[in-house]
């Protein structure tokens, strides 16, 4: 099932001055939507349609159950089609009529959808993608592109045409919150009750608008993604394929046409986590899965070409690792899975394919392993991988690093890679345990040395210890969004907060903030703890307050480099940047006083610069933190920079290990719709965290895995529940057989 990511919400501004002018653009409304995963909805639909399958085995022999050879429809004709209720679990006829046919295709369109949601140019630009053409290939469509790809479609109507019904899904959507983009039913296929006994897929017209072009690109998506599910059951009709390939196949069938990549740094964030893992119980949780199955599809498209996934849809194996190496061998791979493994998660830091191919992508702009940073190599610590997963640990602005590493738990599985980076020379080394790892060019051959702890154990977790030296530079290091030089400045209201946000900088004192402003003068503001959410909010608990000031105007047009300036020194507040902080400036109302400078950064995420905007400046009227947006492909970065030292008396992370488990009331309390939930680990072990409400009913699984000793924070997502009393139970239970932990919270959630 496709699932596209909405996490967020960009406005295009109405009034980023650019020198002495003011552009005018036009602006979205609020997304209150969001996309769902239909694939739990549909689990008991392909266990039925394979029990089916198994007891009607001339289905395989005598695939045609339809009475006529073929459908033979005409532009105008009427017809109604079961459609499965997702909400009510239940089916429905659906009076639509033919409003277009293709080389491959029919489209149909519920006929209360008509003109409403749905135009005939929506149809015509279905056609053409389906058949004719897609964004990756002017002369091949989407149905062309799979089919070669991965494989035939079934027949079971004896028309070589798909069926695309589109509909106004029945999801529970009634305005605001989750929806289906669209699905295949396996149902469809077989013969019995409510089934059509057709090759046909379903996608949605509320609140997906067809009518623009925004829309058609998602449907289309979505039908690319659809087709891959209904060619994969012709070829596992009497069983279910894992839902890790399935995914994956149809997250791939998106990328090969040329629409666009999920958020991908969702994997980069979560590394350490089984490959293989579907969380379809989370809407929420379950992007990462999509991120991290799309990303692997991608690297063997890349690196070993699109023939391979034939062999993986209609492979007869059963296990993933099984069907990939079926795949392998009868593509000729010359590698296994643990091989293809291992490369894959060096080409994840490294991304280079100089000096080995299976170290880096074509593929372009893929997000870096986001991996536990550590800028003072004087540190000991040890760490955990659950099974076919990996852990990073990235050493940087220090110098003639000495590390050794021991496998604690004597896993045969788990290995360490060393991948070695500068301005000239990149190197990966295999690292023995037990033995001295010496890296005396490290600080200036290379700057950075990331260490991949992989584990390739289908089914048990492996543990770690290292104990590393070396030098700490005494130079502060520059964290910057903005990555071009400045367009233009925030002028078009006043009053309105501004923020960056920072990742965390491990061991390290923020020693200054600097910010790039238009104008002469003084805007007030603050540090804060960043709540890791843009709503409610992205500001935690203030740290500091600061008053940036400038006496100088930039002049027009901007030099380059731009030099308007100015720095707030923060040394003798001492602040530490082990966690996330966020910067936040509060706009005078004063037109004449400074405005903060922008630049521009590409769509795609992860973003830093939010703005708090009043309800009069937002459409329909919400007040809120939004992402800015100047144009359809960039988003506005505001130029606040922040100046990190290392700490010189850091303690190793042995000692910072959290010595309690605690679960800390969440913020803000009462909520709408989400809320920010801190937690505490004190030894590794299996933790869970729920969500009940006054009835003891479980309304939400936040966690529910292994998790290394630390600070932890998560957020909730109520939306989807009525107002009331909910209650949050932690609960560890330690690797080493101690004694558990249990802790419960009272949440309020205020509609």
């Amino acid at each position: 099932m496709r699932l596209s990511i909405i996490s967020f919400t960009i406005l295009t501004v109405f009034g980023i001055s650019y020198g002495q002018s003011v552009q005018s653009l036009p602006v979205p409304e609020f997304a209150k939507t969001y996309p769902i995963d239909p694939m739990p909805l549909l689990y008991d639909h392909y266990r039925e349609a394979a029990e089916y399958a198994l007891a009607h085995p001339e289905m395989t022999r005598h695939p045609h159950t339809k009475e006529s050879a073929s459908w033979n429809f005409k532009v105008g004709d009427a017809h109604s089609w079961w459609v499965s209720d997702l909400k009510a679990h239940t089916y429905y006829q659906d009076k639509s009529t033919c409003r277009g046919i293709g080389k491959h295709c029919y489209v149909f369109v519920e006929d209360s959808m008509w003109t409403s949601r749905v135009t005939q140019g929506a149809v015509d630009s279905i056609i053409n993608d389906f058949d004719n053409m897609t964004p990756a290939n002017p002369s091949r469509g989407i149905f062309e592109t799979d089919s070669l790809a991965f494989g035939a479609p079934p027949d079971v109507d004896g028309d070589p045409k798909i069926i695309i019904l589109i509909c106004n899904v029945r999801d529970g959507f009634t305005g605001t919150g989750g929806y289906v983009e669209g699905f295949f039913d396996p149902k469809q296929e077989v013969g019995g009750s409510y089934s059509n006994s057709a090759e046909i897929y379903y996608l949605d017209a509320n609140p997906t608008d067809l009518t623009h072009s925004s829309g058609i690109q998602s449907a289309m998506s979505t039908a690319a993604h659809e087709f891959q599910h209904m060619i994969n059951y012709n070829y596992h009709k009497t069983s279910v394929a894992p839902v890790f390939i399935n995914e994956s196949c149809s997250k791939l069938a998106e990328v090969i046409c040329g629409y666009p990549v999920s958020n991908l740094s969702l994997y980069s964030n979560e590394t350490n986590h089984y490959l293989f893992d579907w969380r379809g119980y989370d809407n929420t949780i379950v992007l990462n899965d999509y991120a991290r199955a799309q990303r692997f599809s991608i690297y063997l498209w890349d690196r070993f070409g699109i023939g391979v996934f034939k062999y993986v849809v209609q492979s007869n194996q059963v296990s993933e690792i099984s069907i990939l190496n079926d795949a392998f061998s009868k593509a000729g791979i010359p590698f296994t899975f643990n091989d293809i493994f291992k490369n894959w998660l060096i080409a994840n830091e490294l991304n280079d394919t100089t000096g080995n191919r299976m170290y880096g992508y074509a593929y372009p702009a893929l997000p870096a392993s986001n991996g536990k940073l550590i800028n003072n190599p004087n540190t000991t610590g040890c760490d955990s991988v659950e099974h076919v997963a990996a852990s990073y640990l990235i050493f940087k602005n220090g110098s003639n690093l000495k590390i050794t590493f021991i496998n604690t738990t004597g896993n045969a599985n788990l290995q360490v890679q060393a991948i070695e980076t500068g301005p000239v020379s990149k190197n990966v080394l295999a690292v023995p345990f037990g033995s001295e790892f010496s890296e005396p060019g490290y600080g200036t051959t290379y700057t950075t040395i990331a260490f991949v702890a992989i584990n390739r154990d289908p089914a048990n977790f492996a543990s770690f210890s290292y104990k590393a030296s070396g030098s700490v530079s005494s130079s502060a290091t520059e964290i910057k969004y903005d990555n071009t030089e400045p367009v233009g400045y925030y002028s078009w209201s006043m009053s309105d907060t501004v923020c960056v946000t920072f990742d965390a900088f491990p061991q390290g004192i923020l020693d200054s903030v600097r910010i790039g402003f238009r104008k002469a003068g003084s805007i007030s503001g603050g540090i804060y703890r960043y709540t890791g959410v843009q709503s409610p909010t992205p500001l935690g608990e203030l740290v500091a307050s600061v008053t940036a000031s400038i006496s100088t105007t930039s002049p027009l047009p901007y030099p380059v480099p731009f030099q308007n300036w100015t720095t707030v020194d923060l040394t003798s507040s001492r602040i530490n940047t082990d966690r996330p902080f966020a910067v936040a400036l509060v706009i005078p109302d004063d037109s004449g006083l400074p405005g903060m400078m922008i630049a521009n950064q590409p769509r795609g995420g992860p973003y830093h610069s939010y703005t708090y905007l009043k309800s009069s400046e937002a459409s329909p009227k919400s007040a809120g933190w939004y992402v800015v947006s100047s144009s359809d492909s960039t988003i506005a970065t505001y130029l606040i920079r922040a100046y990190v030292s290392i700490a010189t008396a850091v303690k190793d992370a042995a000692a910072s290990t959290p010595r309690s488990f605690g679960l800390s009331q969440n913020y803000p309390n009462p909520f709408n719709p989400t809320t920010n939930i801190e937690y505490r680990i004190a030894v590794f072990g299996f933790v869970t965290l729920k969500v009940f409400d006054v009835l003891g009913r479980q309304v939400a699984t936040l966690v529910n895995e292994l998790r290394r000793p630390g600070d932890y924070s998560v957020v909730f997502d109520g939306r989807s529940l009525p107002s009331g009393v909910y209650f949050c139970r932690l609960t560890a239970t330690p690797a080493s057989g101690e004694r558990g932990f249990s802790l419960v919270r009272k949440l309020v959630l205020v509609k």
